[in-house]
């Protein structure tokens, strides 16, 4: 058997063979490279097992388990269309390729890093700082920090090295002593700027008066730096000394990849696809207290759990179990299935939200960390310290509980869900927050409709003023009914902010304040102001935030008909006073975001509500 070098040194002039071709194989070649690269790697004993390279199947000896994996100098040499050479193999005697799955993975681990050779150039010390920071540098948008291949490695790579070899020619001491304007840095840049034939430079070349011309170093950075304009370049030798820097070789561990890179490796290529592209990885998942949330596509589903155990493993310890949401969000509570990918069977989970101690269970329960900026603009922007806040879809209670630990507002909350009722009471009362009853404490929960919940803080109000009689409720509902809602709050005050944040279907529920009190001498409060979430979509003529705009206008006053929608209504309340105002809050799907319209609860819009149209 012969030894590793000398398969490697025979493997090398087969690549120097192919690299005299015309039109060389670009997967021979590549392959050939990588091959002989991965020998040099290895000391221990191989045997001969089958390495597919883009669809060809070459037979080379390897060890047991090889990753083809091309350092990223050679990308440059494939076809634009091909996809990258990745392929696990393990020799198993039997002429056979093993797959990978959720419970071998780990064992093919060390073939998932990588090594980037980048390209540099030397510059005085003095210089480095600028070049780096401002955003007049040449050189910004040429650095290796811009590589797509470095996109959320961690930790980061240091892009200023030292200039090795003149350090080596130079005295430790005296390099120090060396004046400011004569020590030099070396600065890393984009590997694609270079081609396998030039990269590489040489650090002899100090300056351009030590070196002879500055035509000689222009010559020299170009052929190194063939992808870099020739005006870059001829700027930084002119304006900073510049000369060729040596190549760097970083390495990239498999710890340091984002999950996106390890996954887009090892997942199967498309079989959809004749020309065996990889497929394309889960690019983000939401974190809730241990558990990550991901939404797996339809291909992504038979590697569901290969993804979970990937996930796990690199997430680990602050995740611990990985599911999947299986259908949409739906059902009274607004709730969703979810499969267990990997992990704990474990969903009662603990979130803290700026110092908010929150604990649900995931399965029971509605959340979505994404509307934790939305909580964050409210408490900064919109409410105010001791203000009374009424919430009808309140859910777990995440922002009641953070307006009144942050604020000490008055809380006022209703949601239909009695498991997110409950995990609010408990999550209340364990960040020090007296629960009341009946009409003592300022945080109260219900359990019930919500369109009930908005009719009851209007009618409580009326009640204590005797202004609206209780029996002047639609249906002739009795007045038992009262005793059940929320009791009034502060004698004869209305909410400050209510907010409805049920994006399905909100402004239908808008209707309910008619019943609210109009005679308006008696309630001293300012008007109510009311927050509407909302799905939306734009049309021709109008953008997803008009639309909103338009749906809360129908939900307090229908035009009625049904052959054209009514549209641009938004006018119209605010010439009864309403400043309506709409704020894009995220995107749900292509083309469908989430809408906040906000407006005022007006003595003129409840009369208007009430059909009185007589007040002006």
């Amino acid at each position: 058997m012969k030894s590793i070098a000398n398969v490697a040194a025979a493997t090398r002039s087969h690549v120097d063979m192919f690299r005299r071709r015309s039109n060389p194989s670009s997967s021979d070649l590549v392959g050939l490279n990588l091959i002989s690269d991965q020998l040099l790697d290895r000391s221990t004993a191989f045997t001969c097992a089958k390495i597919r390279v883009n669809r060809p199947t070459l037979t080379f000896p390897s060890t047991r388990m090889m990753c083809v994996l091309p350092p990223i100098r050679r990308l440059s040499q494939l076809p634009a269309n091909s996809s990258r050479p990745i392929l696990f193999v393990q020799s198993d005697g039997e002429d056979n390729e093993s797959k990978i799955n959720e419970e071998n993975w780990t064992s093919f681990t060390n073939g998932l890093h990588e090594t980037l050779e980048l390209p540099s150039i030397s510059v005085p010390e003095k210089h480095v700082n600028w070049l780096l920071s401002d955003k007049r540098s040449p050189i910004k948008p040429y650095l290796a920090t811009r590589m797509v291949e470095l996109e959320g490695v961690h930790p980061k790579i240091k892009i200023v090295k030292n200039c090795e070899r003149r350090q080596q020619q130079l005295a430790g001491d005296e390099y120090v002593n060396m004046q400011p304007h004569r020590r030099r840095k070396r600065i890393l840049l984009d590997s694609h700027l270079a081609c396998a034939e030039t990269i590489g430079g040489n650090e002899n070349t100090l300056s351009n008066n030590a070196n002879g011309s500055t035509e000689k170093t222009l010559s020299e950075l170009s052929r190194q730096l063939p992808g870099m304009p020739v005006h870059v370049i001829k700027r930084l030798v002119d304006d900073f000394d510049a000369t060729p820097g040596d190549t760097e070789c970083i390495h990239v561990l498999y710890q340091h990849q984002p999950i996106s890179r390890i996954l887009s490796k090892i997942l199967p290529p498309n079989e959809d696809d004749d020309e065996g592209t990889q497929q394309s990885p889960p690019s983000s998942y939401e974190q809730i207290g241990h558990i990550a949330h991901v939404n797996l596509r339809k291909p992504h589903v038979p590697y569901g759990k290969l993804i979970g155990r990937v996930m796990l493993d690199r997430l680990q310890p602050s995740i611990r179990t990985v599911v999947n949401k299986l259908g949409e969000v739906g059902g009274p509570y607004r709730t969703y299935a979810m499969d267990l990918l990997a992990g704990d069977d474990d969903y009662l989970v603990r979130v803290v939200e700026h110092g908010v101690s929150l604990d649900f269970d995931l399965r029971k329960v509605y959340w979505c960390t994404r509307l934790e900026g939305e909580r964050t603009h409210m408490i900064r922007s919109e409410f105010r310290p001791n203000q009374l806040i009424a919430d009808a879809f309140c859910g777990v209670g995440a922002l009641c509980i953070r307006a009144a630990t942050a604020l000490g507002c008055t809380v006022v909350a209703n949601d239909l869900n009695p498991d997110a009722v409950a995990y609010c009471m408990e999550s209340a009362k364990r960040n020090g927050i007296h629960i009341g009853e009946n009409d003592e404490g300022k945080f109260r929960v219900q359990c019930g409709d919500a369109r009930e919940f908005i009719m009851n803080l209007g009618i409580c109000v009326s009640a204590a003023e005797s202004s609206v009689s209780s029996t002047s409720m639609e249906g002739g509902e009795d007045d038992d009914n009262i005793d059940a809602v929320v009791p009034p709050v502060n004698g004869n005050k209305l909410p400050d902010h209510l907010l409805l944040n049920f994006p399905l279907n909100s402004p239908k529920f808008l209707n309910a304040l008619r019943w609210w009190p109009s005679g308006g001498d008696k309630i001293k409060s300012p008007p109510t102001r009311v927050h509407v979430y909302t799905f939306s979509r734009g049309d021709d003529e109008r953008t997803a935030s008009v639309v909103a705009v338009d749906m809360v206008a129908d939900g307090l006053l229908p035009e009625g008909g049904y052959v054209k929608p009514s549209k641009f209504r938004g006018g119209y309340l605010n010439e009864l006073g309403c400043n309506v105002q709409a704020r894009e809050i995220r995107d749900a799907a292509p083309g469908k975001s989430v809408i906040c319209v906000s407006f005022s609860v007006t003595r003129l819009l409840l009369r208007r509500m009430q059909g009185d149209y007589g007040l002006v």
